[in-house]
């Protein structure tokens, strides 16, 4: 399970698990962690898991949220990431947290490995354990370049609105029902966050995983009515 570290000049002042789809740190003492810092606003920041992943969101605080270094408004942690409120830092763990290249060239492997192995001739069992890592050290090296994509509303608050997906990710609906579209180098995927109506995709609710999104797609979310499309 995923967990926090958090610390303050270099000594550990707790561990946090991340039991929660909803979990919140500032200086309020009903967030999950309370931070006592002048430099953490009450409400600073939350982190929101999403299917297998943790995406930290900043709630516009005043002093702002880093990680690794940098300021961020929304970012999907990955093991090891430092982030920074105020004076303290709260360390990211969790083993199966992986770079979003390294975890759909991870999908990549079982397409190579029972095709471009077997049309060379080279597999002929497919448990072989060898060829098998052959075809993932391979797929490592594959760059996957997607085009970029977009929305544009058809009904509801964006009418009219075309939002480029350029970012990634992009927060869909309201506060209380929302949606998120992450960029991956294979694609693009819709991913309920919160509310009792999942989206909806051409008709059908999506259910808690990620919902890989085809060009042309229609999307519900909340009053929102929306067109995926590929530029």
């Amino acid at each position: 399970m995923a967990k926090l570290v958090l610390s303050m000049n270099g000594s550990v002042l707790g561990n946090y698990f991340l039991e929660k789809e909803r979990f919140s740190f500032g200086r309020k003492p009903t967030c999950d962690i309370q931070i006592n810092d002048q430099g953490v606003s009450k409400e600073h920041a939350v982190i929101l898991t999403v299917g297998n992943d943790q995406i930290l969101e900043d709630l516009g605080s005043t002093n702002g949220t880093l990680v690794n270094g940098e300021k961020v408004q929304r970012h999907i942690l990955q093991n090891g990431d430092v982030i920074e409120v105020g004076r303290y830092k709260l360390r990211f763990v969790n083993a199966k947290a992986m770079p979003d290249m390294d975890f759909d060239k991870t999908l990549m492997i079982p397409a190579f490995d029972r095709t471009k192995l077997k049309q060379e001739g080279a597999v002929k069992d497919e448990a072989d354990t060898q060829s098998i890592a052959t075809a993932a050290a391979n797929a490592r090296n594959v760059k996957t370049i997607f085009p970029l994509g977009a929305v544009r509303g058809i009904s509801g608050e964006n009418t009219g609105r075309e939002i480029d997906l350029s970012r990634s990710i992009t927060t869909l609906g309201k506060p209380d029902n929302s949606a998120i579209i992450t960029r991956r180098p294979v694609g693009y995927f819709i991913t309920h966050v919160v509310g009792k109506k999942h989206p909806i995709v051409n008709g059908k609710a999506i259910g808690d995983d990620p919902y890989p999104l085809d060009n042309l797609d229609q999307i519900e979310v909340g009053v929102d009515k929306l067109q995926f499309y590929l530029k």
